[in-house]
């Protein structure tokens, strides 16, 4: 005998399609990690000689003035010139950086990459007011004493001089003249793109700087450019880096989790938090110069 199922009009009339939508109940969504969206690159702390400490605080002898009678002895049983050295101490207090999120327990487990992003944030967002304050510190309310604010301003031309690059390597040789040698230079991204794309003048299709496509660094006068929008528009930083400052580590950035923190444990919560402690001793502000451009 043969089988004979009636399908009504009710049976057929509804497709089975996706909505596309957020928690379609056939098909379900897959986010293979959480895009970290735009981070700034961090690039000062590169320039500096870094060492490590145990102490709280750094207190470092600095040579404060010198005069210097070296010269030929007068004849033999002579008596050579006498030299002269004074020093002084520079007391600088190791500062803490940092910052916490909280977060609850159960996204915390459940959200598998999103651990290794708060990690991340932490630390990069911790980098950041390190960069800040390296550059622009001003040394009050536990706040790094930056290379901005030490260094020496630029002994302005005259005639003034009106190229950016004219300007650059004229406080390059104003750091010469110091007895320091300029190792890098620091630049807004909008300044470093009107040097870089600057022209002998409005019909000439060559650029000052080199054939585009030649260009493999950031290179000017024959030093390394380096680029952060934590140095403002419209000034510059030339700076024997090598000998101008020297940045102690007595913590290097760490991420901690606490889940004993306040009403943590009744509530379900976390704490996570990312601290670092370090100082910054600027030795010579003559081997940086600022200026505007």
């Amino acid at each position: 005998d043969m089988l004979t199922i009636d399908i009504t009009p009710r049976e057929l009339k509804t497709a089975i399609t996706s909505t596309q939508t957020i928690n379609d109940p056939l098909a379900g969504s897959f986010t293979p990690t959480i895009d970290a969206g735009t981070r700034r690159k961090l690039v000062i702390r590169d320039l500096l000689p870094t060492f490590p400490t145990i102490n709280g605080a750094i207190e470092m002898p600095v040579k404060s003035g010198a005069t210097n009678n070296a010269a030929s002895q007068n004849g033999d049983n002579t008596a050579l010139p006498e030299s002269a050295y004074t020093f002084s101490t520079s007391f600088i207090a190791v500062e803490t950086l940092g910052h916490f999120i909280p977060v609850s327990s159960q996204i915390f487990e459940d959200a598998g990459s999103l651990d290794a992003l708060i990690n991340t944030e932490l630390l990069h967002g911790l980098g950041l007011v390190e960069q800040d304050q390296l550059l622009n510190g001003v040394g009050t309310g536990h706040e790094l004493y930056g290379l901005v604010t030490n260094a020496t301003a630029y002994s302005l031309q005259s005639p003034q001089l009106t190229s950016e690059a004219d300007i650059i390597r004229d406080a390059m040789k104003q750091i010469e003249l110091a007895d320091f040698e300029a190792s890098a230079i620091v630049l807004n991204p909008s300044d470093w793109y009107d040097l870089d794309t600057a022209k002998a003048s409005t019909s000439d299709a060559a650029y000052t700087s080199g054939a585009p496509r030649l260009m493999t660094t950031k290179t000017l006068w024959g030093l390394p450019v380096v680029t952060s929008n934590n140095i403002a528009a419209g000034t510059f930083l030339v700076g024997d880096f090598n000998r101008a400052a020297i940045l102690f580590d007595r913590e290097k950035p760490q991420v901690q989790v606490a889940r004993h923190d306040g009403t943590n444990f009744q509530s379900g919560m976390l704490t996570i938090k990312a601290t670092e402690r370090v100082a910054l001793v600027i030795t010579n502000p003559l081997a940086l110069v600022k200026g505007s451009l």
